[in-house]
């Protein structure tokens, strides 16, 4: 088992923490405490899932998980560009990382429904 920091999946999930944070900086400061922190902290919730999903026999729940997380991150920063708070080229720039971790966790999760024992 490869450790989950080595994984091309928790790489794009880094990568994804560094945009969140450059674009929350922005952000004005009455939705900064409230919009900014939910959306570094489910970015942060999708790197423990990795981990977690790395070192469970069954990494679906995890990775379930960690989809949904992602699909929170998709609707906040959608919120923030229709209010006009982060630009288009910034939104297109994280989905283009949230669409890699997606793929990448769905990729994952039907390899981990095959090789799943039968209950």
């Amino acid at each position: 088992m490869a450790l989950h920091t080595e994984l091309e999946i928790h790489k794009a999930a880094e990568e994804l923490l560094g945009v969140v944070l450059h674009l929350v900086r922005s952000i004005p400061r009455d939705l900064k405490l409230v919009v900014g922190s939910k959306i570094r902290d489910e970015c942060l919730q999708v790197m423990v899932l990795i981990g977690r999903a790395n070192m469970a026999a069954d990494k679906r729940p995890h990775l379930n998980h960690l989809l949904e997380s992602v699909w929170m991150i998709n609707h906040l920063l959608r919120a923030l560009t229709n209010l006009g708070i982060i630009s288009k080229g910034q939104h297109a720039q994280a989905m283009k990382i949230t669409a890699s971790i997606g793929r990448q966790a769905n990729a994952w999760k039907g390899k981990s429904s095959a090789t799943a024992p039968a209950t």
